[in-house]
C-alpha cells in the first residue's frame, strides 16, 4: 500500500513540474515569423520558395551530344528529353530502342555495355563465413539484366540551371571512360 501511494504522489509531482512547459506549446513561437523559422535551417522557408524550377534539356534523341561524366566509371548522364519515353514498365522500355547493341546503329546510339548482360554467379559461402551466399563470378546472358532494366536507377538527366558545386577532377589518358 504504501508503494502504491509513493508512485502516485511521484507522479502528480511529475506532471506539475511537465505542465509549464506544456502551457505554451500551441502558441507559435514569437521570434518566429509566420512559424516558419525552423531551428534545423540555415534560412527561412520563403527563401526556398523563391528557387527556380529545374529545367530540363528539349533536345530530342538522336540529337544531343553525348555529357562527359562526372568520374571514371559514372553512368552517363541523359542529353535528352525523356518527355514521351516515360515510365518504363516492363512491357515498355524505349531506351531499348535505341541503346540495345542490336538496334544502336548510329555513332550517336551508345549502345549498353556488356556489363548490363551479365548476371551475378552465386555460390555458398565457406564454413563459419558470415556471407550464407557469395558472388562467384559473372556469366553473359543473351538479356538484359533485369537489375539493369530501370534504367534511371543510375543514369540521370541532367537539369540546365542546376546549381553545380566545383569539382577539380581530371580525366587522364588511358581514361577507361574515354
Amino acid at each position: 500500500m504504501r508503494n502504491s501511494m509513493s508512485t502516485v504522489l511521484w507522479l502528480a509531482v511529475s506532471l506539475l513540474l511537465l505542465l509549464p512547459a506544456g502551457a505554451n506549446a500551441g502558441e507559435p513561437n514569437k521570434d518566429s515569423k509566420h512559424g516558419n523559422n525552423l531551428y534545423f535551417r540555415d534560412s527561412s522557408l520563403e527563401s526556398l520558395a523563391k528557387q527556380d524550377l529545374a529545367t530540363f534539356p528539349n533536345t530530342d534523341a538522336g540529337e544531343s551530344k553525348n555529357l562527359e561524366r562526372a568520374f571514371p566509371d559514372a553512368p552517363p548522364q541523359i542529353p535528352h528529353t525523356l518527355e514521351d519515353m516515360l515510365p518504363i514498365t516492363l512491357e515498355e522500355n524505349e531506351c531499348l530502342d535505341c541503346h540495345d547493341p542490336e538496334n544502336a546503329i548510329g555513332k550517336e546510339d551508345v549502345p549498353l555495355p556488356k556489363s548490363h548482360f551479365r548476371y551475378p554467379v552465386m555460390g555458398k559461402g565457406e564454413k563459419n563465413d558470415p556471407m550464407v551466399s557469395i558472388v562467384k563470378g559473372y556469366e553473359k546472358g543473351d538479356e538484359i539484366n533485369g537489375a539493369r532494366y530501370g534504367c534511371m536507377m543510375c543514369h540521370a538527366i541532367r537539369s540546365g540551371n542546376a546549381r553545380v558545386i566545383g569539382n577539380s577532377f581530371e580525366r587522364i589518358a588511358g581514361d577507361p571512360t574515354e
